[in-house]
């Protein structure tokens, strides 16, 4: 439990520090993660960028490492969950398109919040839960026991819960809390392997977990997408868009697909406004370590 309490003694530091050491610990952080990133993933991850959006090796060098400093203000924000209420969260975020979430929630039908590892994603669960609306978040469990108590902790701190993205009883917790007409936030932007939806991203053949597509279609509920953006003046702005609804005809794989292909273009709309609030350097198509090794290889040949 030596990281729980590291990590306690960290937000600690973090919630009583003036701005100038916040901002300078998250540099700091920032710049040993870059460091540390393993080189295939730094290869992988620039290669990416140019093949997604096609643009130069220079920029997308300046991309990967942007996406990978920015985690340093990310754990700083996190860290100062404690200080966060339902009275001041907006003297740091700004939402826009809050009318599609009321107008979805008042359907009472649930409302499923999909979102992708874009920008500081627990900031995003936090700003919904300190709106006021129940919401249950679908995260994965941390390798670290402390860490993952940690973590969790400071989800539930600013009104979240959390249920594993496996397991018996978080299929309960989640087909639970869209009976009760809640929330429901999920991350869409992963390869889950052969469970996976088939879909195209950025013009590569690709997985996504279907379950916010199957979980709409089987109760009813819209579909929210929502992002967050880091802003130059140190605040954050969350983009509620419209909601999409799941069709429930004879074709259930049809239905899906149609919301799933829908759910993705618009995670490449976001991806490409502002690339490197994207986590690159995660092995988005499963290739990352081979086309390393190709390129190695030609180097010595």
């Amino acid at each position: 439990m030596l990281g729980y309490w590291a990590m306690k003694f960290l937000s600690w530091v973090m919630c009583v520090s003036p701005k100038f050491v916040r901002t300078a610990f998250a540099d700091f952080t920032g710049f040993i993660a870059w460091l540390v990133v393993p080189k295939w993933r730094k290869y992988m991850a620039v290669q990416n960028v140019m093949d997604c959006l096609g643009v130069p090796e220079e920029r997308a060098v300046v991309i990967v490492k942007e996406s990978v400093i920015r985690f340093g203000r990310m754990i700083v924000e996190v860290l100062r969950f404690p200080l966060l209420n339902k009275n001041n969260f907006r003297e740091t975020i700004t939402i826009k398109g809050e009318k599609y979430l009321e107008a979805a929630f008042s359907q009472h039908k649930g409302v499923i919040m999909c979102t992708a590892h874009y920008g500081n994603w627990e900031m995003l669960g936090a700003s919904v839960a300190l709106l006021g609306y129940p919401i249950l978040s679908v995260a994965r469990k941390q390798n670290n026991s402390g860490m993952d108590k940690f973590i969790n902790e400071y989800r539930e701190l600013v009104g979240q819960k959390i249920a594993y993205n496996h397991g018996e009883n978080s299929m309960l917790a989640i087909n639970r809390i869209l009976r009760e007409k809640n929330l429901l936030g999920i991350v869409y932007d992963q390869d889950t392997g052969a469970d996976g939806e088939p879909v195209t991203f950025f013009g590569k053949p690709s997985i996504v977990p279907p379950g916010a597509a199957l979980l709409s279609r089987l109760h009813g509920a819209p579909i929210i997408p929502f992002f967050i953006h880091n802003d130059a003046d140190g605040m954050l702005t969350v983009n509620i868009r419209a909601p999409l609804y799941t069709p429930k005809t004879a074709d259930r794989k049809k239905d899906v697909h149609g919301i799933m292909e829908q759910l993705i273009v618009i995670a490449e709309h976001e991806i490409v406004q502002d690339p490197a609030m994207w986590f690159w350097v995660h092995d988005r198509w499963k290739d990352g370590k081979e086309r390393y090794r190709k390129f190695m290889e030609g180097e010595k040949a």
